[in-house]
C-alpha cells in the first residue's frame, strides 16, 4: 500500500472543487451542494426540453409524411 493511502485513508473526493472528503459523501460544503443541486436541476430542465423538442420533430415529420394521404 503507498504511503499516501496510508496518510489519507479511504475517502473520496467533492464532486464540485474536488477537495479530499470522507467517503460515502458527494460535496464538503453546503456551497458546493448548492452549486450540485443548481446543476442538477438545470440539467434536468435541459433533459425536459430535448424530450419535448424529439417530440415535437417526431410529430413534424409524422405530418409531413402522412400529410399527403389526407388531401
Amino acid at each position: 500500500m503507498s504511503k499516501r493511502k496510508e496518510e489519507w485513508g479511504p475517502h473520496s473526493h467533492c464532486i464540485i472543487c474536488g477537495k479530499a472528503i470522507p467517503e460515502g459523501e458527494k460535496t464538503c460544503s453546503e456551497e458546493c451542494k448548492k452549486k450540485y443541486e443548481e446543476e442538477l436541476k438545470r440539467y434536468k430542465q435541459q433533459q425536459t426540453i430535448s424530450y419535448i423538442f424529439i417530440i415535437i420533430m417526431i410529430v413534424f415529420i409524422l405530418f409531413l409524411f402522412l400529410f399527403p394521404y389526407f388531401r
